[in-house]
């Protein structure tokens, strides 16, 4: 008996001292486990000090990260073509489709300066209306041009070539270039199928299009109807080649994109080193709607909301009027290379913007012009369709105190921010974050 109970007493001492062992270990496990808990509660409130919940989900929808794939082109059935963009980066750059064999898409969207020109208003074969805006990321565009008179990208770049005040050129001498050229004319026919043999024919005018000088649209209106279609299905082709490139020219993650994925991943304590306090103060002013309603217009991972403002800036009288937005609709309907013309790839049902747009009136679209990306807006200067500014402190400073307008023409959608001089400086300060390193 005296045995039995000194074996339960041993049995029992021991389960106690396996209960400590257990015990001990489990306390150092909870006591690392709380450390890190209190780190991350640490970050967590270090940033809810600096962002609100509302604020962190405003930055999140500003970043790169949320941009996305490059949508679809459902007027260019060559948009994704590997062999379609290199065709495109060749035509994108070789001055012989002008005119006057000078100038290139490259002349006005230089890769140095994020594919525009550092001009105020962009300069071909004249001076021409307007400032040359950026091409990148512009795939994830739906209107082109300052006035949207183009929905699409391949239908954008085919205007250049005719314009008398860009490259001057005529829509059956950038046909016969590609035609009667091995190189171009090799990649042409893999991807998009021969050259009708009518195209070659040596009878044909050297220049001839609906736009350009009298002799170039009378050489054209002297073609045969299906001539003039053959013309347009490779000018067409041409076009949708320079936009599978062009798709190829995105947006680079900048500092702010950097902030921003530090700030969602709280895995670095010192998140606000990578901008500074001026650019913190500078996001915070832009995302406050109550404040300076920059986010109106430039939201989303690409700074803007793809639409048309009026901001003042129209021109309604003298030498350089300019009306926006109002008659590039005019001009969009009736292009032959819309999403709904012979040309596009699309079901019409894939043309929705295009299809509908008649329905949303044009009402307020006097003076109204595309917004820019804010992306690399250091490097784009000057500003606004017309480049009336050369830099950002100017260009903040006409939002800051806008024009009053008056009259139906004068309207425009503006409301004085003003802010203080060091709050214009952290606005700068924030928007140069958004540049490449």
């Amino acid at each position: 008996m005296l045995n039995l109970m000194l074996i339960l007493s041993i049995k029992r001492l021991f389960s106690c001292f396996l209960f400590l062992i257990f015990l001990c270990a489990s306390a150092g496990h909870t006591a690392e486990t709380v450390e890190e808990k209190a780190a991350e509660t640490s970050m967590e409130f270090e940033s809810d000090l600096i962002w609100t919940a509302k604020e962190i989900r405003i930055l999140r929808s500003l970043s790169l990260a949320s941009l996305g794939s490059v949508p679809m082109s459902p007027s260019n059935a060559y948009a994704n073509s590997k062999k379609a963009a290199k065709l495109g980066r060749w035509i994108f750059y070789d001055k012989a489709f002008s005119g006057n064999g000078k100038l290139s898409c490259a002349s006005c969207h230089q890769p140095d300066k994020y594919f525009t020109d550092g001009l105020p208003k962009a300069h071909g074969v004249n001076l021409t209306g307007r400032n040359t805006p950026t091409i990148v990321g512009s795939a994830y565009s739906d209107w082109f041009y300052w006035d949207g008179r183009r929905d699409s990208l391949w239908s954008q770049a085919l205007v250049p070539f005719e314009a008398i005040d860009e490259m001057g050129g005529s829509r059956l001498a950038v046909v016969q270039r590609v035609a009667n050229s091995r190189k171009y004319r090799r990649i042409y026919e893999l991807v998009f199928g021969d050259i009708p043999p009518m195209l070659f024919d040596p009878s044909l005018p050297k220049n001839a299009g609906p736009l350009g000088n009298v002799q170039v649209q009378h050489n054209w209106n002297s073609l045969p109807k299906n001539t003039q279609k053959m013309i347009n299905k490779v000018f067409s082709n041409i076009g949708k080649s320079i936009e599978a490139y062009e798709r190829t020219l995105l947006p680079q993650i900048t500092q702010f994109d950097r902030y921003v994925e530090a700030l969602m991943n709280q895995k670095q304590k010192n998140v606000s080193s990578l901008l500074s306090d001026s650019a913190i103060a500078g996001v915070k002013l832009f995302i406050n709607d109550e404040k300076t309603q920059c986010l109106r217009c430039h939201n989303g991972p690409m700074f803007t909301n793809g639409g048309f403002h009026n901001t003042g800036t129209g021109g309604f009288s003298g030498e350089y009027m300019d009306f926006g937005r109002v008659y590039g609709l005019a001009s969009l309907t009736d292009s032959e290379f819309n999403c709904l013309g012979p040309y596009s790839d699309a079901d019409p049902d894939e043309c929705l913007g295009l299809r509908f747009l008649n329905q949303s009136g044009d009402s307020g679209m006097v003076g109204a012009f595309k917004t820019p990306s804010l992306r690399n807006v250091e490097n784009t200067a000057p500003y606004f369709h017309d480049g009336r500014f050369n830099d950002i402190f100017q260009m903040i400073n006409y939002y800051n105190n806008p024009p009053l307008m008056a009259g139906a023409e004068g309207k425009h959608e503006l409301v004085a921010m003003k802010l203080s001089d060091e709050e214009i400086v952290q606005l700068i300060s924030f928007l140069q974050s958004l540049s490449n390193d």
